[in-house]
């Protein structure tokens, strides 16, 4: 079930999960491990590396905020409870809502100074530039 990078690959993991366990299995497990943040998706071109991150939802009162800590962004944020019953009321709830935080990986060292953001239509868009020239340091004699 790795991929040819070695990683676990989870579209085969989760298709091996339902066949054993069932079709409902994911279903019951968003009540046992609820989404904790919120989904992203990463790549990365020759200058730079870009993250998407999707925030349904989200209104611009929310509180949301992105740090860096070495060669990891963190999101976190609130995104308000939209719905006019009670959430205990909520026959389902998958959505992701309340307080939230991720830890994303960057594998390459950057500065606050090379991250650039947008929001639009419930994704942030982050855009890191990648140093690409490498910092020499003269030896003095």
């Amino acid at each position: 079930m790795n991929n040819k990078n070695g990683k676990l690959n989870w579209n085969a993991f989760s298709e091996n999960v339902e066949k054993v366990l069932g079709e409902d299995f994911w279903n019951d497990m968003h009540h046992v491990i609820p989404k904790r943040g919120p989904s992203y998706d990463y790549y990365e071109t020759e200058k730079e590396g870009v993250i998407i991150v999707d925030l349904p939802g989200y209104h611009s009162n929310d509180p949301l905020h992105l740090s860096q800590e070495g060669t990891q962004l963190i999101i976190k944020g609130q995104i308000s409870y939209p719905y006019p019953v009670p959430e205990e009321r909520l026959l389902h709830s998958e959505r992701l809502k309340g307080e939230f935080k991720r830890v994303i990986p960057v594998p390459f060292h950057f500065t606050y100074e090379d991250v650039q953001t947008s929001y639009k239509d419930g994704v942030v868009l982050i855009k890191i530039t990648k140093n690409s020239s490498a910092n020499e340091i003269e030896i003095q004699f």
